[in-house]
């Protein structure tokens, strides 16, 4: 769990000049308590589990993926087509991410254009990297490279597949209007890759006196903070929190969209942490309400309020 000295102190300046998100309506005479609230989105391309979410009020936007589109039925491009285009109409204005298939980037732009031509709320997923783990012969900047060109066409962009605060501040330096940190997946390495003999956290970080070594085994992927500071479990929480305190100490308005949630708590703790928007799973979403204690209320209530029946 983040301690309380770990959030940042300037997260309520960074929210308060970001756009509003629950804006009160001229001639309202009660302002909306909770005008800079961070934005919730679904986690899904099922469109049967986006309408009762948007219909209740609990979402305002959502992220899909090629994964997530198959989930839902899609076996060509223009099945994934027809989902996509269902749901960016049935959630608008609110935004929508669509990701790429394509991995050159001439070819990713062109895919772009014709996402962003589906709605005016649709912003585009670009991964960060891993085009040379595809292709040797991909340039490792393809994605950054696509965001910046997608920039100057006024194209959205959530750039996906951020596990570092430096892939986070590059892919904002190039033009991202949203940055995703899969935090859910930063723990689950660590579970699968630390070495015992060593200090939890270091399949991500481990510098061995101080100091690189040539041909060394040292590592270090992400900062100590994120990777060792605290359990293992923790360790997406801090990456959301340090990605956060970065883009506050240089006024970045790129807005960063915590994803890959493993569990309800973790929802609360980006919160503390300071997300912009929270992308997570709709099962989890249409557990909000829940909590043992409140059911307990209700019921006892309800008893008691029967004495009043006539």
């Amino acid at each position: 769990m983040l301690k309380p000295l770990d959030i940042h102190p300037g997260v309520g300046d960074r929210r308060a000049v970001m756009e509003e998100v629950n804006r009160t309506a001229a001639g309202k005479k009660l302002q909306h308590p909770a005008s800079h609230a961070p934005r919730i989105f679904a986690d899904t391309a099922d469109i049967e589990e986006i309408r009762p979410l948007q219909e209740r009020g609990v979402i305002s936007g959502v992220t899909t993926n090629p994964t997530l589109l198959k989930r839902a039925g899609a076996d060509s491009w223009e099945s994934a087509m027809k989902i996509m285009k269902d749901i960016v109409d049935l959630v608008a204005p609110d935004p929508v991410s669509l990701e790429l298939t394509e991995l050159e980037p001439v070819g990713m732009i062109e895919q772009a254009k014709k996402l962003a031509g589906i709605g005016e709320n649709v912003v585009v997923k670009v991964p960060v990297g891993g085009y040379k783990a595809i292709n040797e012969e991909l340039d490792s900047f393809t994605g950054l490279r696509v965001i910046n060109q997608l920039w100057k066409d006024d194209i959205k962009t959530n750039c996906t597949l951020i596990f570092n605060s430096t892939q986070a501040f590059w892919a904002a330096n190039a033009g991202a209007t949203y940055v995703s940190p899969f935090l859910g997946r930063v723990a689950d390495y660590l579970y699968q890759n630390d070495q015992v003999e060593r200090p939890p956290g270091n399949s991500l970080y481990y510098v061995e006196d101080h100091k690189i070594p040539e041909g060394g085994a040292d590592r270090v992927a992400n900062t100590a903070y994120v990777a060792m500071d605290g359990a293992r479990k923790d360790s997406g929480i801090r990456l959301i929190n340090e990605i956060v305190a970065i883009f506050n100490n240089y006024r970045i308005k790129t807005e960063v969209l915590a994803a890959s949630f493993r569990n309800a708590v973790q929802v609360t703790e980006c919160l503390l942490a300071g997300a912009d928007i929270l992308t997570v799973p709709a099962p989890l979403l249409m557990g909000v309400t829940d909590h043992p204690l409140t059911s307990q209320g209700m019921a006892a209530f309800v008893e008691d309020s029967k004495v009043f029946e006539k």
